[in-house]
């Protein structure tokens, strides 16, 4: 036998009884992956209020220069390049790099108070062709066993180009 229950019935009837008002704003808990990214974020914009005025200074003093070094080097005649090894010295990077052409001056970056070698240098040839020569050359080469990064001296030469120090420069291996 089938017991019968109740009929159902409609809740319009009780309609009355609810509040008409709306209901409370939800509050939504950020998640830790938004709250890095904000932080990120705000720590972004102080950073870029920090770097400018640096970055205004650097500006005016690399239009100031007219493309000339405090050394006297020119930039546009000027090639850079890294990742020497350690043991290289000046007259090694002369030899290999007076292949290409006649080199005015060179400069092996070292290091203030060990003497010692920081694995880049700036080679100013006489003329343009030759340090575009070199460029196309002698990237990738190798000398004293390491394959060496050569570029052009970005700092003076290209406009709006700003070193790694305030948020620029190339980073990696280009």
């Amino acid at each position: 036998r089938k017991k019968r229950g109740h009929g159902l019935s409609g809740v319009s009837s009780f309609l009355n009884h609810f509040e008409r008002t709306t209901p409370p704003q939800r509050k939504i808990n950020p998640t830790p992956k938004s709250l890095r990214e904000t932080k990120r974020k705000t720590a972004a914009v102080e950073n870029e209020g920090k770097l400018a005025p640096l970055i205004e200074a650097y500006r005016a003093e690399q239009s100031s220069s007219g493309g000339e070094f405090t050394n006297g080097m020119n930039c546009y005649n000027t090639l850079f390049v890294g990742r020497l090894a350690y043991e290289v010295t000046e007259r090694k990077l002369l030899r290999e790099m007076e292949s290409y052409g006649p080199v005015k001056d060179l400069k092996l970056i070292t290091d203030c108070k060990t003497g010692k070698s920081r694995g880049y240098a700036f080679v100013e040839y006489e003329k343009e062709d030759d340090m575009k020569r070199a460029f196309r050359a002698a990237d990738g080469m190798r000398l004293e066993g390491r394959a060496i990064v050569v570029d052009v001296e970005r700092g003076h030469t290209v406009p709006n180009w700003l070193p790694r120090k305030f948020g620029g420069g190339l980073g990696g291996t280009r």
